[in-house]
Formats: structure tokens, sequence, C-alpha cells
């Protein structure tokens, strides 16, 4: 058995599907620790992270917040598993580049458009974003590889940042699935993604 992860989060598809898929891919066993909204502003999840969002995660003893820098973080501490590139890599600019697109470009947007639509905060949030970020995306989904995976043959952490991303560009409506074929249906046979269940609220590609 491997080592394990305990992982605070509201479900399956909220940015705790990030590292709960990685950990998976890097073979750890995970503990979930379901947080009930609104919980996560109470003092004793702010003991564990102060500002009070989700997901936190414990591993090896250290409290690991911001699950884009928490993926990559677990990463390296499992180099057997190459899912980081490391400085002097050929592919480490495309790992950054990527990396950056879809955590700084589009995630948060996504989310408030997501959270938006579910009712959690105002929809001026979701009409805020959807004008540029739709058009933006689908010229990020122009340039996804018909073959393998954003740093070539090798599937890394970017590859799980562009699945959280690109899941909630289709589900909330900005990108059409044929849009991110046949890429997103390789990032959804991965067996570690299937495990983790972040695309479960996707129907399998075809």
């Amino acid at each position: 058995m491997g080592e394990t992860l305990t992982l605070y989060s509201f479900g399956d598809v909220d940015r705790s599907g990030k590292v709960r898929w990685a950990a998976y891919e890097l073979g750890l066993e995970v503990e979930e620790k379901r947080v009930r909204f609104p919980a996560h502003q109470e003092p004793g999840y702010l003991e564990l992270h102060p500002l009070g969002q989700i997901p936190a995660a414990v591993f090896r003893g250290h409290v690991l917040t911001e699950s884009t820098a928490t993926i990559e973080y677990l990463a390296e501490l499992v180099p057997t598993a190459r899912l980081a590139v490391s400085p002097g890599d050929p592919e480490r600019f495309a790992y950054l580049r990527w990396r950056s697109v879809f955590a700084e470009t589009c995630e948060a947007r996504l989310v408030d458009i997501a959270v938006s639509r579910n009712g959690l905060i105002p929809a001026e949030a979701a009409d805020l974003h959807t004008g540029l970020l739709g058009r933006r995306i689908e010229r990020i989904a122009s340039q996804l590889p018909l073959q393998g995976w954003l740093c070539g043959d090798r599937f890394t952490m970017a590859d799980v940042v562009a699945g959280y991303n690109l899941r909630l560009a289709v589900q909330t409506g900005l990108l059409e699935r044929s849009a991110v074929e046949p890429y997103l249906g390789r990032l959804m046979a991965r067996p570690a993604a299937r495990e983790s269940r972040i695309f479960a609220s996707l129907p399998d590609a075809e």
C-alpha cells in the first residue's frame, strides 16, 4: 500500500479533483475529509487553511494549500512518476506555459462562472467573464494536441490542470465537447482520472 494523502474537499469535482487525480497518478492513497458548506469558514477549518478555501491536503505531516501548487509539489516528491518537467528538460517551457495558460488565464474565471450558474454568487460574475474568456478558450482549444499530451508523449501535471479546466469549460457551455476532442477523451480514459471521479459529471467520450 502506498503513502496516504489526506484531502479536504466539498465533493468530487471542485478543485480538490485536481489533487485527487494527481494523487492517484502518483500511486498515493487518498483519505477523504468532506467539508460541509459553509464549514470551510469556521474556526476548525480555518486553523488548517487560514484563507478558508477548498481544497487543503496533508501529506507527510505538511499542510498543502492551493491546488496547482499542491500537485506540483507532490510531483516533485515522487520524481519516479515523471509528472513534473524539470529545468533543463526540452519540454520545460511547454510545461510551464500550458500550466499557466489554464491555472492563470482560465481557472479562476471558469470557477466563478460555474459557481455563479449554481447560484452561489451573483450572476453578474458569470456575465463579466464569459465574453472575453469564451474567445480566449476557443483559441486555447484549437492548440490542443491531436495525439499525445501537452508535453509531447509525456503525461504531466499540466495535463491534470488542463483537464480540470476543460471539464468546466464544457460544462458551463463555453466550449463544445467536439472542440476539445480527442484530447479530453484521452484524459477521461486514464485509470487515475476515472478513479478520481473528476469527469463523473461528463458522459464518456464516444
